[in-house]
């Protein structure tokens, strides 16, 4: 029978363990610990689960500090939308402000323009009217200066006319007065012997009075002796009628 070998020893010597990999962990942000739990000394840790756990470690921290940067980004970008959107404020008042300020010049431009064009009108208009007003005293005076000059020969043809009337007049009633003189003469001659009243006496009477108190001014007597010679002619027709 083959003998039987008795198993071969046991190495009791641990096996040498093999050294964990080093990492580069990021740098530790300021104000921040980070407390790593120590390792269980119950039971020996795989280096396959320490490995997991730095790099669950390692991504938490990148990932927190990612955020952190995203927000520390997020709060400078929104300071800085503020700063814009205050400086677009302020730059918006200062031109609404200037065109403001533009469009009142303009206007109280246009104002004064329009002012100044309706004062000018009101200046030529009251020159005009000034002009127009001297124009027509120039032609009133000139036409009353015709007037005066065309009354001043009515007045000379009127007084020569006149003086002609009154010489015809005076050589009138001269003559008769002659041949009332001369027919009284003759009819008082004829008629003698007859006691007979004048041939209207009265206004004989008042005709020789009105030419002794108006000598030279016959045109005086002319109403009296007018009624005289009517007088005369009526009592002839009366004497002619009668027979007498």
């Amino acid at each position: 029978m083959p003998t039987l070998s008795g198993p071969p020893p046991c190495d009791t010597a641990p096996a040498p363990e093999e050294s964990a990999p080093i990492l580069s962990l990021p740098p530790v942000v300021e104000d921040e610990i980070i407390s790593v739990p120590p390792p269980a000394k119950a039971l020996p840790v795989s280096p396959e689960v320490v490995e997991g756990e730095l790099r669950q470690k390692i991504h938490e921290e990148m990932h927190r500090s990612l955020e952190e940067e995203i927000n520390q980004k997020r709060q400078e970008l929104l300071l800085q939308l503020v700063e814009m959107r205050a400086l677009a404020q302020v730059e918006a008042t200062a031109a609404a402000q200037a065109q403001v300020e533009e469009q009142v010049k303009k206007t109280l431009g246009a104002e004064k323009l329009a002012q100044s064009e309706k004062l000018t009108k009101a200046i030529m208009r009251e020159r005009m009217r000034t002009e127009d007003q001297r124009l027509m005293v120039q032609l009133y005076a000139h036409q009353l200066d015709e007037k005066e000059k065309q009354l001043q020969k009515r007045d000379a043809v009127y007084m020569e006319h006149i003086a002609k009337l009154e010489t015809k007049c005076t050589e009138f009633y001269k003559v008769t007065a002659e041949s009332f003189q001369k027919g009284k003469e003759e009819t008082h001659q004829r008629f003698a012997h007859f006691d007979r009243q004048p041939v209207c006496g009265d206004l004989q009477s008042q005709i020789l009075k009105c030419y002794k108190e108006n000598t030279g001014k016959t045109l005086s007597c002319s109403s009296i002796a007018s009624a005289y010679m009517q007088c005369v002619d009526n009592a002839k027709k009366n004497k002619l009628s009668t027979g007498g």
